[in-house]
């Protein structure tokens, strides 16, 4: 066996010999942070970026170019923050523990996070940037405390990392910020192409689109309906545990109460008594989520059989393009509250109390009477569901390709 160890699997071809283990503190400056009196309101609202617990969703992702709450000359001058300069790494020690960034700017940061400015002729930031990020599991296993965990400063003290020449490293950096800059493209345009199906939902159930038929001739006026015109609930149970795929209404692949496959290992031992859910038919569950609190509705577009829990009501549309136009309709948080908020029992609250009847039997929906004009609604929409789809599978292949890389490229 080679005596060599600290060689990552995957290299660039021009470099060679072992990594070296260096102490954090040797390679890169080590600051931390403060949060000035709330007491005194000049120190806040000033025009330096304060890095805080309200940022800990804009950290792992590369650059942090702005903050939730700015502080003052003053705050500095008169508590224990420090301005760092940019291009500084920044790592969260305490709630988010182990989310880490590269200040787009000079910044201070609260007592929660440490920040290190590298030594350029040893350690590029960007490399920093990428190795705490592989360890990410890490920080999140050695933090202790109860309510809120946190890594105390003695283990920064003490931090070593591997690192190759100051060469390797920025070609490392330089690689693998090409490829986040290609995974924050596909983020950007599917965030795009969503917005746009938001926009064109929006128009078309306002009426402020219509289709034309293929004489270029308007379709018939919308009607009010209840979904009970328009749906029917059945209860067909999977009594010969002929359909083994089960389903729920979650998040997946990012989108928000997608239909997922999850699997036998999360079902009971025998699911004869879950309903059986055909291509196209709308899932309807009580469940509420901190998305949407009043339940979620939601249409079986995977064109497969399945079953679901007996938690779960499900209905079969006239048609599937109907269908589609229902589950575009309550794709949008605000429609599904409406409908739902005022078929909460009194008393329920926050928790889901409707029962079936009710469900089918709320407010009128505006929809399309004529079949072609939904058919051309659902195929336009499908479209852009089409391309959304498309986006986000390559998404999620340059994630694992990202995440293959961190596994390979580092020691």
């Amino acid at each position: 066996m080679s005596k060599q160890k600290n060689i990552p699997q995957l290299r660039f071809p021009e470099f060679g010999g072992e990594w070296e283990y260096k102490l954090l503190d040797k390679v890169a400056l080590r600051g931390s942070g403060h949060t000035p009196n709330k007491k005194f309101s000049s120190y806040y609202d000033g025009n330096i970026k304060w890095v805080s617990l309200a940022d800990s969703k804009k950290l792992d992702n590369g650059y942090i170019d702005d903050t939730t709450y700015k502080i003052s000359d003053e705050g500095i001058k008169n508590s224990s923050a420090v301005l760092h300069p940019k291009e500084s790494v920044l790592l969260s020690r305490d709630a988010g523990v182990g989310k880490s960034a590269v200040m787009k700017d000079n910044m201070a940061v609260s007592q929660h996070f440490i920040v290190w400015k590298a030594d350029e002729k040893s350690l590029n930031n960007w490399f920093l940037y990428y190795k705490l990020q592989i360890l990410k599991g890490e920080f999140e296993r050695i933090a202790i405390g109860s309510t809120i965990r946190t890594i105390g400063l003695p283990y920064f003290k003490k931090l070593k990392i591997v690192i190759p020449s100051i060469q390797e490293q920025q070609k490392i950096a330089t690689f693998l910020t090409a490829v986040d800059a290609k995974i924050e493209q596909l983020t950007k345009k599917k965030s795009l192409l969503e917005q746009y199906k938001k926009g064109a939902m929006q128009q078309i159930f306002s009426q402020e689109i219509r289709f034309k038929d293929n004489e270029g001739n308007d379709y018939p006026d919308w009607e009010e309906k209840r979904l009970a015109d328009v749906l029917d609930e059945h209860k067909t149970r999977n009594l010969d545990n002929s359909a083994e795929e089960v389903f729920s209404v979650a998040k997946h692949r990012g989108v928000v109460n997608q239909i997922e496959h999850l699997g036998r290992s999360y079902a009971a031992d025998d699911t004869s008594n879950y309903k059986v859910v055909f291509p196209n038919d709308l899932i309807y569950t009580k469940s509420p989520t901190s998305d949407y609190p009043f339940g979620i509705i939601k249409q079986n577009k995977l064109n497969r059989m399945g079953v679901v829990s007996v938690l779960y009501a499900v209905f079969r549309p006239q048609n599937s393009y109907l269908g589609l136009l229902l589950d575009a309709y309550f794709s949008s948080w605000q429609n599904t509250y409406n409908y739902l908020k005022p078929l909460v029992r009194k008393g329920a609250k926050n928790t889901m109390n409707i029962g079936n009847d009710e469900f089918l039997n709320g407010k009128k929906i505006n929809l399309p009477t004529s079949q072609k004009e939904q058919t051309k609604i659902a195929n336009f929409l499908s479209a852009i569901d089409a391309k959304i789809e498309l986006v986000n599978g390559q998404l999620e292949k340059t994630q694992e390709f990202k995440k293959g890389l961190l596994q390979k490229m580092f020691v």
